[in-house]
């Protein structure tokens, strides 16, 4: 029988117990939130990664188990202690693994699953508590989450390798999970994703005027039960994921982030936002870094540019069948909504 997993190595390494940040509502309503800039309200939350303070449920094997419920068009697969919610369509390897953001579900990603079935096995579920899923009692953090996910995946019989695409907060997910498993990981897309110490960066650039409560509002550690910073401070020390394929995809818009108001502080806000796209990009020597012009946040819905998310990872899954480097940008992204920003275009 297959080993499990999470019982032979830990998702995450731990780290010291520290209080950070998170961000507690969706983010799709995030513009609606007169006060705090709104990056601060997607970064907090992205930012959970915890670390040794809190315990998690002792992984078993409920493969044989416990039959997972069936819901909808998808399933409630048991994790040693609670279900998530899995919908995967399609077939063939490597499945790709879609990351909702923060207070996201798996049907942030039904316009771009659609697609993507036709080309590979692709996945979406909800972490718990969002969604369909069940709740976790007390805080978690993105260790947890990590964990969650690795148990999902072995108890739903799903094995690697995978392609994960995380969105928002789910892209500091995936960039964890890919830094923890990279023998299970062959390619990553990180579609307009949180950046490396966006809350610490954020609050640096607000003006004096912003009165106390605010700051202190937007450093809260616990939001919605996720521990923000020590999220952050596990983030901080992925510096490198070596040569694996990877797409960072920036949007061109960022109304759903900042809201309408382009004041002096908006303008900032959003030129930090496409500096740590910038960043998310050297995180790979085998990298791709191309702008939705004219797509907001959420760029795999809709209403964004759902195909550049599907050419995205149907890019990074060719490059992972055939063991090679993605192609230059040009070769993979055309037309007057796209850009190659990376200078490999």
């Amino acid at each position: 029988m297959e080993a499990n997993p999470a019982s032979v190595r830990p998702a995450v390494p731990n780290c010291a117990p520290d209080p950070t940040p998170q961000g507690p509502m969706p983010e799709n309503n995030l513009a609606r939130m007169g006060k705090l800039p709104a990056l601060i309200l997607v970064a907090l939350p992205l930012l959970l990664a915890g670390c040794g303070k809190h315990t998690s449920p002792k992984r078993v094997d409920t493969r044989e188990h416990v039959a997972p419920a069936i819901l909808g068009g998808g399933r409630l697969v048991d994790v040693g202690g609670h279900r998530l919610y899995l919908t995967c369509a399609g077939s063939g390897s490597p499945t790709i693994v879609l990351e909702a953001g923060f207070g996201g579900s798996s049907g942030d990603w039904r316009d771009t699953q659609r697609d993507l079935a036709r080309t590979t096995r692709t996945c979406a579920y909800d972490r718990a508590g969002l969604g369909s899923s069940v709740g976790r009692p007390g805080v978690h953090d993105a260790s947890d989450e990590i964990r969650d996910l690795q148990q999902l995946l072995f108890s739903a019989r799903i094995p690697p390798p995978y392609v994960l695409a995380g969105h928002s907060y789910g892209g500091l997910l995936t960039r964890l999970y890919a830094h923890a498993h990279p023998r299970d990981v062959a390619g990553l897309v990180l579609v307009d994703a949180i950046g490396r110490n966006a809350t610490e960066r954020e609050l640096a650039i607000w003006p004096k005027s912003v009165r106390p409560e605010k700051r202190k509002a937007a450093a809260e550690p616990v939001t919605n039960d996720v521990d923000v910073r020590s999220s952050e401070a596990l983030d901080a020390r992925v510096r490198s994921l070596g040569d694996l394929p990877l797409i960072v995809i920036e949007a061109g818009r960022h109304e759903q982030i900042f809201g309408p108001d382009h004041t002096p502080l908006w303008r900032a806000e959003a030129r930090l936002w496409s500096r740590m796209q910038s960043e998310l990009a050297q995180l790979s020597s085998d990298h791709v870094l191309v702008l939705a012009r004219r797509s907001d946040h959420f760029v795999q819905r809709i209403d964004g540019q759902p195909e550049v998310v599907a050419g995205a990872l149907r890019a990074v899954v060719r490059a992972a069948r055939a063991k090679a480097p993605l192609a230059p940008c040009a070769e993979l992204f055309h037309g007057p909504d796209v850009r190659c920003l990376d200078g490999r275009g």
